[in-house]
């Protein structure tokens, strides 16, 4: 249940359904297997897995929803080996070379003829609205990602109205002046992670890890003009994250000074232990946004 990667939004307009009203939403959408000749398929699931019926699952007035993706396996090799195989047959038999709309229609008929025997792989992305705030908080690792959970829970309510925290979608100047100018916001510290990048187009990329990122060798890149693109923080000595030139935050981690709190929840008792760790991931993460949004927010 603990998030790893981060996309959040701010909503534009407060989120003000019930949740019996998105619970009826949800379920109009609700995940169904693919069938015969379908690619893949995505729907809304239950929030807390393990046989539980509900679509949403709520704790510090922040609700949680689950999106699941079932997708065919089709080895591209594989099509690519059958492709080759039927246009040789079809060219030696008609002594005629095939063009591209033919090969693409033999790729397709390839492909309709393999799905149904396919074997299927599942994917989940949890994430949830944290109504207080008015913000939508995304546990994945990719815009692309983010977009699709944004979209099924658009088409599932109507409208979602929500915008990046940070319209111009960039804030490596402002990460650059954290780092050389030392202006952390107050609660923040160094870790020892990030990614230097001159601004121009195929600029040159320094990757630090492991570094001291006050160090000489550091600010002599800063000197000649590179950039802050990623930049490794902690914060109150409780999570430590990366936070990067989209406004994302990856490879969160919290500290054994928040997960040890839960630690008298037996694992065994798989819901109790979800509950507790959603809910005191989303205080942390409240926490957290209170402190950071003020500093990324244009």
């Amino acid at each position: 249940m603990w998030f790893s990667n981060i996309y959040f939004f701010k909503f534009t307009k407060d989120f003000d359904l019930s949740q019996e009203e998105l619970e009826k939403s949800l379920d109009a959408l609700k995940f169904t297997p693919c069938g015969t000749l379908d690619m893949s398929k995505m729907g809304w699931t239950s929030a807390l897995g393990h046989n539980t019926n509900a679509y949403t699952h709520i704790a510090n007035d922040c609700i949680l929803m689950r999106l699941k993706k079932e997708e065919k396996i089709l080895p591209a090799s594989v099509i690519k080996d059958l492709m080759e195989e039927k246009v040789a047959n079809i060219e030696n038999a008609e002594s005629r070379k095939l063009s591209k709309k033919d090969k693409d229609q033999i790729k397709e008929d390839i492909i309709h003829s393999l799905l149904p025997q396919a074997f299927t792989k599942s994917s989940f992305v949890n994430g949830y609205i944290d109504t207080q705030r008015q913000l939508l908080m995304i546990n994945v690792s990719s815009g692309a990602k983010a977009d699709d959970f944004m979209a099924m829970l658009r088409k599932a309510i109507g409208s979602l109205p929500v915008e990046p925290v940070r319209k111009d979608g960039s804030i490596e100047l402002l990460l650059t002046d954290w780092l050389k100018n030392s202006h952390l916001p107050h609660d923040f510290n160094l870790e020892m992670e990030a990614e230097l990048k001159q601004p121009e187009e195929d600029g040159a990329i320094v990757r630090l890890k492991n570094q001291d990122l006050t160090a000489d060798e550091v600010t002599q890149h800063l000197d000649t003009g590179k950039q802050v693109t990623k930049l490794g923080l902690m914060w109150q000595d409780r999570v430590t994250f990366i936070i990067q030139e989209d406004v994302s935050i990856k490879r969160v981690k919290f500290t054994d000074i928040v997960k040890e709190q839960n630690d008298d929840i037996p694992n065994e008792d798989k819901l109790a232990k979800m509950d507790a760790d959603f809910t005191l991931m989303t205080a942390e993460f409240g926490e957290l946004m209170t402190y950071l949004l003020p500093q990324i927010a244009e």
